[in-house]
Formats: structure tokens, C-alpha cells, sequence
């Protein structure tokens, strides 16, 4: 996960390690170096179990150690939402997942769907230790992790062969150039069944050209698409998330809509039309175009405001397999 929240103390002093007394897992004293990145672990004082995982300074995943059903942040709770429509409730499902953080949306579906099939590909490897070590990330047959680049990973995927592909892979707030593009989309295209659903996280601010562009690739490579964000943030008075869902077959936008509209801070659900609308003049990226998809992204420093959280949006163990072959 990677949410629109940069964290406004990067720096913040550091703390002995303590282990919560519901978990044993330590909270790391100093900043952690992964393969690509710096990371940090904090704990959340308003929640004796969650645990909040920064990347860079940008808040990339929050997990709750003791009930893996916790969605924090309401943009993990619209991709769940997707997750919740893919099948009828309880159903397995097979899910390929395109970075990983501390694999929050992937702990969600395993406790929620039981003996579902999910693979997680993540590029850095260091961050999947921290996971384990500081997150309590379990792998396991059910519940794979490969190391290395997304679609490097997904083509080695068979046709037809996932029930959803979730799209949550980021340099900084920028969605990888080879992740970004009409070549990829047609290769997520490829691994989903007919009635598959995409999902695509991307971070955006005003004047949403990142997400507009996004919009216009995806429009080219999927017969549906729609996307779930802020009020605030598709009329550009704000940064935030933008959700794209995507597939071959008609869309649960009822469904999804009455999800979106579920607590005092309810987002917009846009079909295939609305989403065309909201594309506007901006054009497809292609695989040749990644300078074009750069140069349409967020600037690094992009001011945004902390996710909302759980409260206001809804009211409401096998042995580690890390594959990096």
C-alpha cells in the first residue's frame, strides 16, 4: 500500500525498540536501510496493534498486527471493496498483487476469503524482510511473495489464471513508467479471467494529470473502466488517491457505489463514461512514452493530506516462503 501521506517529520527522534504485549514484535530503534529504499516502523498510539510502515517519508502501508480485517486508510478500503465484488463473500480467490509494502491488502483477503491463492510481487527485497520482522508477515503456499520487477513477474503468470490483479507498486508517488502503460494493461488483461477485475492505485494532485493519463491508458486496453476517490480530490481542491477499477465485463458500480458512500467521509465512484469525461484531452501512455508518463506525474514534494481514517470512513500462520528465484 501506498497512500497520498507524506510523513511530516522524517527525521522524528528515534525510541529504544519495545515489543507490544500482543505481538512480541519489536518496533525498530533506528531508520532501516532495504534494497532501494530507507524505511521506518512506527507504532500508532491511538491503536495498541497497528503499526505504520514509512518509505522514503511517504507513509506506505499501516497494518494491524492482531486483525488483519483492519483497513486503516479509506483508499485501502475501496480497494478492498473491489476485492469484497470480485466473487460472492467467503469465496477463494486467486490474486496477484504488484507491490507489496507490508502486504496489508494481502493479509485482508486471506483472512477474509479462507483458501484463497495470492501471490505478491515485490521488487525490494529488504522491504519484505522488514515486513517480517517488524509487520509479521506470514508467507505460505496460500500466500507467496516473489522478488523482482512487476511485469517482469506477470509475465510469467498463465493466461486467465486471476480472479483480480491489484496494481499498488510506487518510486516516490510516481507508479513505475513500465507499470503505466497500454503494453502493461494488456498483459494484466491477459492474466485475468473474463470477469477479472483490475485495480490501479495512483496518487495525483491538482491538476490530475497523472491520473487523467491514467484514465486514458486504461480506457484503450479495458471495455470497462471506473475509478473511486475524494469529492475534493477530483475537483482538484485536493491531493489525494484516485482507484481505478478495470475489467473486460460490466463493473458492480452499484455495489461499489454503496460501499464508497459508507461513512461521514464517503468517496465518488465514475463509470466508463464519467471516466472518459474526466480523461479529457489526455493521451494514452504506450511503452514509448515513459519520459511523457513522468513528466505527467506528481512533484515529489507533492503536499498531501494525511488518509482518513477507518473511523470516519466506515464506522466501524504457516512457515515463510519468500521466493526470489
Amino acid at each position: 500500500m501506498r497512500s497520498a501521506h507524506r510523513s511530516k517529520d522524517a527525521s522524528r527522534a528515534k525510541r529504544r525498540p519495545r515489543a507490544d504485549p500482543g505481538t512480541s514484535l519489536p518496533v525498530p530503534e533506528w531508520d532501516l536501510q532495504t534494497t532501494f529504499s530507507v524505511a521506518r516502523v512506527e507504532d500508532d498510539p491511538a491503536r495498541r496493534t497497528g503499526r505504520l510502515l514509512f518509505v522514503d517519508g511517504i507513509e506506505c502501508s499501516y497494518v494491524d498486527l492482531a486483525d488483519p480485517t483492519h483497513l486503516e486508510f479509506g483508499y485501502v478500503r475501496r480497494m478492498a471493496d473491489v476485492v469484497d465484488l470480485v466473487r460472492p463473500p467467503r469465496a477463494p480467490i486467486e490474486a496477484v498483487h504488484i507491490g507489496g509494502g507490508g502486504l496489508t491488502l494481502p493479509r485482508y483477503v486471506a483472512a477474509a476469503r479462507p483458501r484463497s491463492r495470492q501471490v505478491v510481487y515485490e521488487k525490494d527485497g529488504g522491504l519484505v524482510e522488514i515486513a517480517r520482522r517488524y509487520l509479521g508477515l506470514r508467507t505460505s503456499p496460500a500466500l507467496r511473495v516473489r522478488i523482482g520487477d512487476g511485469r517482469d513477474r506477470l509475465r510469467e503468470r498463465a493466461d486467465a489464471s486471476a480472479d483480480v490483479v491489484i496494481g499498488d507498486a510506487f518510486d516516490g508517488v510516481v507508479v513505475p513508467p513500465q507499470l503505466a502503460t497500454v503494453e502493461f494493461a494488456a498483459e494484466v488483461r491477459r492474466v485475468l479471467r473474463p470477469d477479472g477485475m483490475y485495480v490501479l492505485n495512483v496518487i495525483d494532485g491538482p491538476p490530475l494529470r497523472a491520473s487523467r493519463t491514467a484514465a486514458a491508458t486504461l480506457l484503450v486496453a479495458f471495455d470497462e473502466v471506473a475509478l473511486v476517490t475524494a469529492h475534493d480530490v477530483v475537483r482538484e481542491r485536493d491531493a489525494g488517491n484516485v482507484v481505478f477499477v478495470a475489467s473486460t465485463a460490466p463493473l458492480p458500480l452499484a455495489a461499489l457505489s454503496r460501499a464508497a458512500a459508507r461513512g461521514a467521509l464517503p468517496d465518488l465512484v465514475l463509470g466508463r463514461a464519467e471516466v472518459g469525461e474526466f480523461a479529457g484531452s489526455a493521451r494514452p501512455v504506450y511503452d514509448a512514452d515513459g519520459a511523457r508518463w513522468l513528466a505527467a506525474a506528481p512533484a515529489p514534494d507533492l503536499p498531501v493530506p494525511i488518509p482518513p481514517r477507518q473511523s470516519d470512513q466506515d464506522g466501524a500462520g504457516a512457515a515463510d516462503e519468500v521466493d526470489a528465484s
